[in-house]
């Protein structure tokens, strides 16, 4: 087995089955693998979706007074009487904010996705090991374009 990058068209790839032999399955070989690694990408973006207490509850901020904006009239004082306390005090969700009835439940699927994102990573990286200049900038460009197109959602997701 050759321990250097080669630029060929012939490759196998994970399984004997998947032996690459022409430049069209070369290049068919690298968009499924760029695809693979974009599905990686959106596989960690779920994941850290599901552990954050916005995926289970919905987003509860108490309303606090503003600070004066320096019209005359709207200005209530930060320090207002009481406002020290209050702020002390632990803040409750309201009661129809839904909770999540089966702990369980979430960490069950939580451990499942961390297997499947494991194993996926391990893959990749025998994919990287095959040491062809493809199918390594496949994997290079999929895992840009999976975080370009996957980690612009965690804000969107965490600000609804």
């Amino acid at each position: 087995m050759q321990m250097t990058f080669d630029a060929s068209s012939s490759v196998t790839l994970l399984f004997d089955f998947w032996a690459v032999q022409s430049p069209p399955g070369m290049v068919l070989s690298v968009l499924v693998v760029c695809l693979f690694t974009v599905f990686f990408e959106f596989l960690k973006m779920w994941r850290i979706w599901l552990g954050s207490p916005l995926s289970s509850t919905k987003c509860f901020r108490p309303s606090y007074p503003q600070p004066c904006d320096g019209s005359p009239g709207e200005c209530i004082s930060v320090l207002a009487p009481g406002r020290s306390q209050s702020s002390l005090a632990p803040i409750q969700p309201p009661a129809d904010t839904p909770v999540i009835a089966n702990g369980w439940m979430l960490h069950s699927v939580q451990t499942a996705l961390h297997v499947l994102q494991v194993a996926m990573s391990y893959m990749l990286m025998l994919c990287v090991m095959s040491y062809n200049v493809w199918i390594f900038l496949g994997v290079l460009f999929g895992a840009g374009l999976g975080y370009f197109l996957a980690y612009p959602l965690i804000g969107r997701i965490s600000t609804t």
